[in-house]
């Protein structure tokens, strides 16, 4: 299957939060960068490809490195934000699953939570390994699901019982690749080698009384299945999240754990 509406939605989505990418999604993502620069070895003079790149941060940071960082964002709304944000580094509309370059032409590809937002995540995969020198590296990072996670365990269980899925586009599993069992299976089965894998203990934050409405913005994924719904959906969703995210309100604040992989591997000579 190809997703085809899935993706067009998630460009949609995208496109709507590039202003306020950093106020949301980024407060959480960008704390995944460094480990990811790490993995990937970052240093001057090396060519790095960063996948799903949104407002172009991880890119960002290799090319303060000296690296030759390179961005890719399907969402054309990103790729402008990226541009203004990093003049010197180049950012291009293009889709991971087609990564739009020669083969064998950088040192590490980096993904940082592109995974979940793609059609076929192994067409990504496949892709970079494609980029890739013999001997590159992966540097990618991904939300971990349910139930260890328990943000996703309230926000995606929640709306699998209580939303009409049939209004939705097909979409891909989010959390296929969500255990370290499967990632190492996937990247495996793409030919990667010296498979490393930890974990990050990340977490969303949102003040009292705001968490549907920042989350909205943060989740561009659980936005397309709620932008589909009618309000007393809506209303029985939010009034769900509000009981069960009692016992992670603190100083009048959600703090939500929301836990990630963060993994690294080389691509097979």
């Amino acid at each position: 299957m190809s997703y085809e509406g899935f993706k067009k939605a998630e460009i949609v989505g995208w496109d709507a939060r590039a202003g306020t990418y950093n106020d949301f999604t980024g407060q959480v993502t960008t704390q995944a960068i460094p480990m990811l620069l790490a993995m990937a070895e970052t240093a001057p003079g090396k060519r790095i490809l960063d996948l799903c790149c949104g407002t172009g941060r991880a890119a960002g940071a290799a090319g303060a490195l000296g690296a030759h960082a390179e961005g890719i964002d399907v969402s054309a709304a990103m790729v402008d934000a990226a541009r203004a944000a990093f003049p010197t580094v180049v950012f291009d509309v293009g889709d991971a699953e087609f990564i739009p370059r020669e083969n064998h032409s950088y040192d590490a590809a980096i993904c940082s939570f592109g995974l979940m937002h793609v059609g076929s995540p192994d067409a990504l995969l496949s892709e970079m390994a494609r980029v890739l020198k013999p001997g590159g590296r992966v540097a990618l990072s991904h939300w971990i699901g349910p139930p260890e996670s328990p943000l996703f365990r309230i926000v995606f269980g929640t709306m699998m019982k209580l939303a009409d899925m049939s209004v939705v586009p097909p979409s891909p599993p989010p959390f296929a690749l969500s255990t370290e069992e499967a990632m190492r299976k996937a990247l495996e089965k793409t030919g990667f080698q010296a498979i490393s894998i930890l974990q990050l203990p990340l977490a969303f934050r949102a003040p009292s009384g705001k968490f549907a409405e920042q989350f909205r913005q943060f989740a561009a994924r659980a936005a397309i299945i709620l932008d589909k719904q009618d309000d007393a959906v809506l209303k029985e969703i939010y009034s769900s999240w509000d009981a069960q995210l009692k016992e992670f309100l603190v100083d009048g604040e959600y703090r939500v754990p929301m836990p990630a992989l963060a993994v690294s591997a080389v691509r097979g000579t």
